[in-house]
């Protein structure tokens, strides 16, 4: 599900919005600049009345190593693990191809029975999502927080994602980002430190558009080496906070794809694991986005296999927000 040039942006885990504040209105941009004003599509809701998912694992202290259930899957058997990536590319495209969609493009490893194995689980997610597919994205700038484990789960669970990392949360754990990149989740530039664009969020006052650009070509400038190629034309803006220049503003400098979010998860706002995956069933929608935070101050880590699991059963698919 491609974003064009722009949709409103997720918060960060420690630099979060005063209590109570409404939540953004989210836009796309597709290489004009568009207010803040304009509602993103609404997504078809689903029964009101959604019961609550239990999570299994603890809301708190979080455990070292999150125990993950993984269902049995006729896909992750030791045929598929011995499927060479060559072949395994060819199933996943001939079973988007049979689904009348395009598969989930499998993640870059070095061993070729691990992505063998990944990418035939993919193209039959993506086969038999009836409901339609989803995007996890997950913001990285204040603490390294349970990235490995949000990490681990979606390699358990074999999914791709989409990551929107700092500068300087980049440059202070380079090998999570290779293993963002290694594992095939799309990495966005989530600008140099996490500043606020328009001032709305941090009081600071926003930035000029020499500075909006200058923000972004410095993540870009720490990011890139680690991921092996620029992130460009992806970005995500600092607390999602926006205005009606920003796209033009970013666009010289090679940014044309904002990304952005349909469901919040709220776990950067103190939500229980609990809490957050009834929330994100009750908003589950086809081409929906999420956002969650892998800092400590949430949740989402522990919410995320429950979460999974529960989408997978309601039919529901998964991609990275470039691949709609």
């Amino acid at each position: 599900m491609l974003i064009g040039a722009g949709v409103v942006f997720a918060r960060e885990g420690q630099l979060r919005r005063g209590a109570g504040a409404a939540e953004p209105t989210l836009t796309e941009i597709h290489g004009t600049a568009t207010p803040p004003s304009t509602p993103r599509p609404a997504a078809t809701p689903q029964p009101a009345a959604e019961p609550t998912v239990a999570v299994a694992r603890p809301a708190a202290p979080k455990p070292t190593a999150v125990p993950v259930v993984v269902k049995p899957n006729a896909t992750s058997t030791a045929a598929a693990a011995r499927a060479t990536a060559t072949a395994a590319t060819a199933i996943a495209t001939a079973a988007a191809t049979s689904a009348g969609s395009r598969a989930v493009a499998a993640p870059t490893r070095s061993s070729a029975g691990t992505a063998g194995a990944t990418a035939i689980a993919t193209a039959t997610s993506v086969a038999t999502a009836t409901a339609g597919m989803l995007a996890l994205t997950f913001d990285a700038g204040a603490d390294r927080g349970y990235a490995q484990d949000i990490l681990d789960t979606l390699a358990e669970e074999h999914l791709v994602a989409s990551f929107g990392i700092t500068g300087v949360w980049a440059k202070a754990n380079p090998d999570l980002v290779k293993r963002m990149a290694a594992d095939g989740h799309l990495v966005i530039n989530h600008t140099l430190d996490h500043h606020s664009f328009t001032g709305v969020s941090d009081k600071l006052g926003g930035l000029s558009p020499a500075k909006r650009r200058q923000e972004l070509d410095d993540a870009d400038a720490i990011i890139a080496p680690l991921v092996g190629h620029s992130l460009k034309p992806y970005y995500r803006l600092p607390y999602g906070d926006d205005d009606a220049q920003v796209a033009a503003d970013v666009l010289p400098a090679g940014y044309s794809h904002k990304v952005g979010w349909t469901v919040d998860s709220l776990g950067w706002r103190g939500a229980s694991a609990t809490d957050i995956v009834a929330r994100c069933l009750k908003l589950a929608a086809s081409g929906g986005i999420y956002v969650f935070h892998v800092g400590h101050a949430s949740q989402d880590s522990i919410a995320l296999a429950p979460l999974i699991h529960a989408l997978r059963e309601r039919g529901f698919g998964f991609q990275r927000v470039d691949q709609g």
